[in-house]
């Protein structure tokens, strides 16, 4: 048993749950099925039971070695080709990046769980063809939601994704009418692309409780402010 079990181990044991263990989770979620939404293919996020919040650094274990573990155990993700690499973080969250068989993709990390997303179908970040046959991308932007309900999150709701190398902005449009500037942030060298990222963290309140996606439109604007796509979800 290698160091990193040994620990995950001992924190399995002392969270609140009826006697889990790391065993058993790794054992729940290879179960679990694959979930699609449209071409982007959206995985639930999973609880790692690293503990609950504020832990994975104090324990010596990063969010980047947290994710290694978490798709080693996750036979059913697309195959990994390169590197985790984070691209912007806080103090408790990061956004990695990594590149696989169905494009480029992203987990929004926190201590103990991460939902995540591939196969952004934009140009640049997804190939002309993939594992699942699709063609040759043609979107300059598209985007993945995660609920302010994630279990060991601050409570805010987070919007991340994908931008093709030629856009200067992003904007999202919410289903209340409000848009909401995404700051933009380029590709680490490691992830070998030039395609951009986004992300924003707030606070969506009645809007995440209608039914629906609370994500009306993104939109995709060049270096003079001209649209360039908007991209219903």
């Amino acid at each position: 048993m290698n160091e990193l079990t040994m620990v995950l181990d001992e924190l399995a044991a002392e969270a609140p749950l009826d006697q889990a263990n790391w065993a058993d989770v790794v054992a729940r979620t290879r179960k679990r099925p694959r979930r699609a939404r449209r071409r982007l293919v959206l995985v639930p996020a999973v609880l790692v039971l690293l503990a609950l919040s504020g832990t994975a650094v104090g324990v010596g274990i990063s969010l980047l070695s947290q994710q290694e573990h978490f798709h080693a155990a996750m036979p059913d993700d697309p195959e990994r080709i390169g590197p985790l690499v984070e691209i912007t973080g806080g103090p408790d969250w990061a956004l990695i990046g990594w590149r696989s068989e169905d494009g480029i993709c992203l987990d929004f990390a926190i201590p103990g769980n991460s939902p995540f997303g591939c196969g952004f179908p934009v140009r640049g970040a997804k190939p002309a063809t993939d594992s699942s046959g699709s063609g040759l991308p043609t979107h300059a932007v598209a985007g993945f939601f995660s609920g302010s309900n994630l279990v060991g999150g601050d409570g805010k709701a987070t919007i991340f994704g994908v931008a093709a190398h030629e856009v200067a902005a992003v904007k999202v449009e919410l289903g209340d009418g409000r848009v909401v500037d995404a700051p933009l942030y380029d590709a680490p060298a490691a992830l070998g692309t030039d395609v951009r990222f986004f992300i924003v963290r707030l606070s969506l309140g009645p809007l995440e409780r209608r039914s629906g996606s609370p994500i009306r439109a993104y939109s995709a604007y060049d270096r003079d402010g001209r649209l360039i796509e908007r991209a219903e979800d």
